[in-house]
This record gives C-alpha cells, structure tokens and sequence, in this order.
C-alpha cells in the first residue's frame, strides 16, 4: 500500500523520468557511434581496478590518472567498476554510470525546483524540460565525468537548502550536502571552482533563514575549501588545468612580451599599465566566457569537442529561448523587489557556471566544462514559463500554452531523429567509429604476422587494450607501455606517420616474412604489397586500408 500510495502521489514526475532514462540509455551502445579516447581510457581503468586494484599505469587507487599526461580525476573510473563487473568492458558498462547520473538528475531537479519555489508544477516543467534536453541527453550518453558532478553539485546545493530550513536534525543534512560537494571534486575539475566560487551565494542567498546557522554554514565552506586544496595538490589536480588554461594559450605570453617591446624607450611602469597579465588574458577571458552564454552555443551550434556536434541542433530548443529571458528578468525583479534572495540563486549559478569554461582556450565554447549551466538554464526557463501562463487569462493561455507545446514537440523530435537517426552517419570520423573493427581485424592478423599501424584517425594504443581486454595484470608486467611514436608491444609496432607503409608502385621492398601495415587511405603501395581489408566509417567512407606486405 505505501509504495502503491507513493507511485499515486508521483505518477507524473516517475513518469518524466522513465522518459528521460529513456532517452539516456536507448541503443547506448550504438549511439554515439564509436568510443573517443576519453571512453576507452575509463573503461580499460575500470576493468584494470576490478582485476588488480591498480590503474592501467599500476598505481595503486590513485586520485587522479595519467592517461594522456592530463591526470583526469579518477572518480568515474573507481564508480564504472561495477558495472563493467556485472555487464563486462564494453560501451553500454562503460557509459551507463553517465546516463544514469543524468537520469537521476530529472528526479533531483524536481526536488530542487519544489524546495525553492514551493511550486509543484514548475518543478514538474524543470524535470520534464530536462529529461527531453538535448545538451543533457548528448553528454549523459558519452561518459560524461561533468554530468556526475553536476549530479553531485544539484544534490549539494538541495542537501544544504534543506538543512537551513529544517527546525530540526539539520546537522547530518549539513554534513551530508559537504559530502556530494567534495564528492564532485572526484569526478571533474570544472566542478571543484564552480562550488567554491558558488558557495558564498548559496550563503548570502539563505543567511535570512539560516542567521542562527551561519557558523555551521560556514564551517561547511571551511571544509570545501581544505577538499579543494588537498584534490588540487594531492591528487595532480593541476595537471589537466594547466595544458589548457588560460596561461597556456599558444602564444600568450610571447604576443603579451611582443607587445611590451613593441613601447620602446617607454617608461617601464607606464609599459607596464598598458600591457600586462591581467588585461592582456582578461581580454581572453571574457571572449571565452561570453562564448558559453551566446545564442549561437546555446540554441544554434552544440559547440566543442567536435565529436558532440549534431547537425542542425542546438543544445537547448529555440523554443524555450523567450522564456529564458523572462524567467531572467522576473527571478531579478522577485530577488530585488520582494526580497526573495533564494530567487537569485539560479541567476547566480546561471553566471558562475561558465567562469571555468571561460578559464580555458581548447574547444570553445565547451559543452563538457559549462555543462554545471545545465541545471540552471532549465530552472530559469521552467519559471519564466510558469510565470507568462500566470499573467494571462481565459483563452489566451490555452492558446500560448497549446503553441508552446506544439513547437516543443517538433523540435524534440527534430532532435531525436538528428540523434538516434543521422547521427550515426554525420562526420563519425570525429568519434572513433572505425576504431572497434579495425582492433578487432589487427588482433587476428597480429597472430600470424608482424602489425605496424598508423596512430592517426583515432587509432590509439588504449583502444586496443579496451576491445580485446588486454589482461591487466600482463600489461602492468610489461611496464604499462604509453603511448608514444614507434611503439611496440607484442607483435604491434605504432607510428605517428599517415603511412607507414609508402612507395612509388614500381617498387619492390625485400623482407624475409609476410609483414601487415595499417595506413590511412590514400598512401601509394610498393609493387609486393596489397590491400586485403578497407576499414570504413558508418558513413562508408576508408578511415584505414589494411594491407599485406609479401615476402620475396
């Protein structure tokens, strides 16, 4: 009776969710088509933890891992073991802890939105505009460390909201908000500056209800700022940020210095007001951060990393657009006017979130890094909505109402079928997707000949760890080889050149054996070579041309 009543009382919020759970693991395996570098390294990492407890470098439960030189934090490696314990190393394991922090999301969202606004169905419009988003659904469904933290944030920024209103046991409600907050800092680093930079609006918007709470508040800042401070330096938590901060931009400093000498005899303080650090990358912070709140990144172009652009879609609908700048202009005027601070907490989270975005230079705009928007944009668009169909009347409303959903609909499904459709074809080189058959044909040639393969196209050493399950324990043996030029493993030899094999048609290599070289399309073969398998992308088009090199 109780989970029959429980199951009354929720039907519709329930039911959001299955459709955003839906829409998150739907052919999860298929789409997106292929598995990035980012993917595989997690899963081969989680697949290395379940059978040694080591990553694949042989650390010991590390905070951070060295994949790429970039110390990715380990979170969503240590949170995938399970799962490629119970479902095996493949794409559905691997991803399905991101789909499903997505889905749960629609749940917490709605639990959010009623805590703030005391309003049933605009928490019902926040969870269903999220379940049917497409940033959201894009990135739930590609093993998205940023959809986890922002999981992670959503229920630390509701854990604390609650404990300030609570008249009673608020304490373990504290505690429990700084755990999902530290937690976040696991899993991304655009996380660990969005809460503390967040924190002290989360304070200053709930100090009216929480005077009498304020030590134990700020205690709680106190202990997120020592977590920030051990993940940065204990765990190489400066590792991915310094290769693409905004100190790093290639040519920064030698543009800043260019322009230093270019001032000639200029007295050397005067020099120095007129370029220096500050507003020479201020410059370039502004340009970057403006790019995450444009219209273009927002309801046109799905911005950067390449591989999650879908054609003609945005990653929010058009449609939604006018009630987001509503829901703006009416959560400042009800902060203000009405003293309601709680009502600029949106319009602060919608502002902070894109500042660690803004502090890099690499794929801009960045729908991974301003992934933290997500939340907010939905919660100001539920409420601009609710707010225009409370100011009109009788027929109109229905009229307005009716519109809005039928635009809606055509743009959802414009998304899906983009999706689940056109996706599979459009420019799937930008995801690796030749990469499983191509592992998979190497590994049994590398059994009878001698394999030497370009690195281009996505061809990478971890990828052909991840799909033929490269025992772990043998690899830490072998001294985890990385990835480099001229790598050689078993019977694999790696080369950064387009064609390893290369010559003039008239030509004739001498070699002892019968040998296997993988190049990219287009290389010319000697005259004792022949190409036995074209690998192909989804789209047809040659991604690699595997070719047999004959003795003679």
């Amino acid at each position: 009776m109780k989970l029959s009543g429980f199951i009354k009382r929720n039907y519709l919020i329930l039911l959001i969710f299955l459709v955003g759970l839906f829409l998150r693991t739907y052919n999860l395996s298929t789409f997106p088509p292929g598995m990035h570098g980012d993917e595989v390294s997690i899963g081969y990492n989680a697949f290395s933890f379940l059978k040694t407890g080591n990553d694949q470098n042989g650390n010991f439960l590390p905070l951070a891992i060295d994949q790429f030189g970039d110390f990715r934090p380990a979170g969503y490696h240590y949170l995938d073991v399970p799962f490629v314990a119970l479902f095996g190393l493949n794409e559905f394991s691997v991803r399905l802890p991101s789909a499903l922090a997505g889905s749960l999301s629609i749940i917490l969202i709605y639990l959010l939105v009623h805590e703030l606004f005391a309003n049933k169905k605009m928490a019902l419009l926040a969870g269903g505009l999220l379940a049917i988003t497409p940033w959201d659904i894009n990135i739930s469904r590609a093993t998205s460390e940023g959809v986890i933290a922002t999981f992670l944030v959503m229920l630390g920024i509701y854990l604390f909201i609650k404990a300030v209103k609570s008249k009673t046991k608020a304490y373990p409600v504290f505690i429990a908000s700084v755990v999902a907050f530290l937690l976040s800092f696991f899993f991304y680093h655009a996380a660990r500056y969005f809460v503390v930079l967040f924190f002290p609006v989360l304070l200053a918007t709930t100090y009216v209800t929480a005077k009498k709470k304020i030590l134990v508040a700020a205690a709680c800042f106190a202990v997120i700022l020592a977590g920030l401070a051990f993940f940065l330096f204990a765990g190489h938590g400066t590792g991915r940020v310094s290769e693409v901060g905004l100190f790093s931009i290639p040519g920064g400093t030698v543009h800043l210095k260019q322009a230093m000498d270019e001032e000639g005899t200029l007295n050397p303080l005067i020099n120095r007001f007129y370029n220096n650090k500050l507003f020479y990358f201020g410059r370039f912070f502004i340009t970057f951060y403006s790019q995450h709140l444009s219209g273009d990144f927002l309801f046109v172009n799905n911005g950067f990393p390449i591989r999650y652009r879908m054609h003609f879609t945005g990653n929010l609908y058009l449609v939604t657009a006018p009630f987001l700048l509503l829901g703006l202009a009416f959560l400042l005027t009800e902060g203000i006017k009405s003293k309601k601070y709680i009502y600029l907490l949106p319009v602060a989270w919608l502002f902070i979130a894109p500042i660690p975005a803004g502090l890099t230079w690499e794929d801009l705009p960045n729908v991974q890094r301003a992934g933290i928007m997500i939340p907010a944009l939905t919660i100001i668009t539920a409420f601009g909505f609710m707010e225009v169909v409370s100011l009109l009347k009788g027929r109109l409303r229905a009229v307005v109402v009716i519109i809005c959903v039928l635009f809606l609909t055509q743009a959802f499904l414009n998304f899906y079928h983009n999706y689940f459709w056109r996706l599979r074809i459009h420019e799937p080189w930008h995801r690796s997707a030749a990469q499983k058959e191509l592992v998979l044909n190497v590994e049994g040639l590398s059994k009878k000949y001698p394999v030497t393969m370009t690195a281009q196209n996505g061809n990478t050493f971890t990828s052909y760890l991840f799909y033929t399950k490269f025992d772990p324990k043998t690899y830490q043996k072998m001294g985890s080889p990385r990835e480099k030029d001229g790598l050689m493993f078993n019977n694999l030899t790696y080369y950064n050149a387009d064609c390893p094999l290369t010559a003039d048609g008239d030509t004739i290599y001498s070699t002892e054996r019968d040998m296997i070289f993988v190049n990219k399309p287009g290389c010319s073969l000697p005259k004792n070579a022949e190409e036995i398998t074209v690998i192909r992308t989804p789209d047809g088009i040659p991604a690699f041309n595997i070719v047999k090199l004959n003795k003679n």
